[in-house]
């Protein structure tokens, strides 16, 4: 269906950003199996587009674009039955996928976080944005970072943020083109020591850049690609592995090494060039 088109028909647009994590720590393991995490999540400008119009009856309409996504198990679709659950309204919802599936940028956590806003917002429920992070979390660890709306300092099982100011900058960022599961990552990972927990602090710094992900030792174990993009993008940069995902990413400081490394980059390896957000555009004036 075309975009303007469905503007035409009283749908509202909503853009949801991407996030990469600009370091990655496994700090612990909880008593129900859930790991504690030290992170920095950096909000980008890669957009899901999420059309939503608010019904009159209780009907709930939700098309995904993308078919690599069993209707029952999208987490936006349960974002929209959950926070119009006992009310007298119904909502249709069109989503474009823009954002790689499974790349560790957060796409279905802020599909899921736009759509409370949204539907929030449009049907004037006057949910507080703490309620809606309470909402959020019951959807995913990730979904109250997005409902958050900030750059941020994240720890807990990603539940507990703080603002965190970023350098604007550019990333260069790579996708092969599958999926990793997070769940499959955190089963293979073993906490072998409890690590010396960062110091929390309202600006990314120097020292913070140089943090790796805990997680890459796994994942380029279980999957050769991932190690070998990985490497491949090192001879030009500090190049990470963003959360459990399939995505590689490294900040670009000469415009020029962009054009570059399209002409030399792997074959069906998927690029983007992104900046960072300081805000999400839901809150944009």
């Amino acid at each position: 269906m075309k975009q303007d088109d469905l503007t035409k028909q009283g749908y509202t647009k909503f853009k949801a950003p991407a996030k990469i994590n600009l370091f990655l720590r496994v700090t612990g393991v909880r008593d129900d199996g859930f790991h504690e995490l030290q992170s920095v999540f950096q909000l980008i400008d890669l957009y899901d587009d999420i059309y939503i119009k608010i019904r009159s009856d209780t009907q709930i309409n939700f098309i995904n674009e993308s078919n690599k996504i069993i209707q029952q198990d999208d987490i936006g679709l349960k974002a929209a039955k959950l926070i119009l659950k006992d009310k007298k309204l119904g909502v249709d919802i069109y989503l474009k996928k823009n954002i790689p599936i499974g790349a560790g940028l957060g796409g279905g956590s802020s599909d899921a976080a736009t759509i409370l806003m949204a539907i929030n917002a449009l049907a004037h429920l006057n949910y507080t944005k703490i309620e809606l992070m309470e909402i959020g979390l019951r959807l995913g660890a990730d979904v109250p970072f997005f409902i958050f709306g900030e750059n941020a300092w994240v720890e807990g099982i990603g539940e507990s943020l703080s603002k965190i100011d970023i350098p604007e900058s550019v990333y260069y960022l790579c996708y092969p083109s599958f999926p990793i599961s997070t769940e499959s990552i955190f089963k293979s990972f073993k906490l072998t020591k409890v690590p010396i927990t960062l110091k929390i602090t309202t600006y990314f710094s120097d020292k913070l850049e140089l943090q790796t992900n805990d997680l890459e030792y796994i994942i380029t174990k279980k999957y050769i690609k991932m190690k070998e993009l990985l490497n491949w993008m090192n001879n030009f940069g500090f190049a990470k592995i963003s959360g459990t995902g399939s995505s590689v990413f490294m900040k670009i400081n000469d415009a020029n090494q962009i054009k570059f490394l399209d002409e030399k980059k792997p074959i069906d390896i998927k690029s983007f060039i992104v900046k960072g957000l300081s805000t999400h555009p839901f809150y944009d004036v």
